[in-house]
């Protein structure tokens, strides 16, 4: 796949790379917003339980709305499906085949 970035409506959606980074994190689902800025991730911290990180990074009056917590592994697959869904509607089949792959990874005996 040439594609490492697509825009849909207001998010630009980066491809995951499932190799962890430096740190042992490995990040599944990674936007970011323009207007307003913010940045969300999902995916597997480095002891492989999954997380979430959103930031507002706007102006300083929303500092209250950056956080970084672990999530269930349901949640996590409830946040891939949702991309997937968001992909499907859009057209991206080489997208989608990419986290259906992830999810193939994650639970093996999940219909897709």
């Amino acid at each position: 796949m040439n594609e490492k970035y697509v825009f849909i409506d207001r998010w630009c959606y980066t491809m995951p790379d499932t190799v962890p980074d430096e740190d042992g994190i490995i990040v599944l689902i990674s936007k970011k917003s323009f207007g307003p800025l913010e940045v969300y991730e999902c995916g597997l911290d480095n002891n492989h339980n999954p997380y979430e990180r959103y930031e507002w990074l706007e102006n300083d009056l929303y500092e209250d709305e950056k956080y970084c917590k672990n999530i269930s592994e349901e949640e996590l697959l409830k946040q891939i499906f949702g991309i997937i869904s968001i992909f499907k509607s859009n057209g991206l089949s080489d997208w989608i085949n990419f986290y259906m792959e992830i999810l193939g990874r994650l639970a093996p005996g999940l219909p897709g």
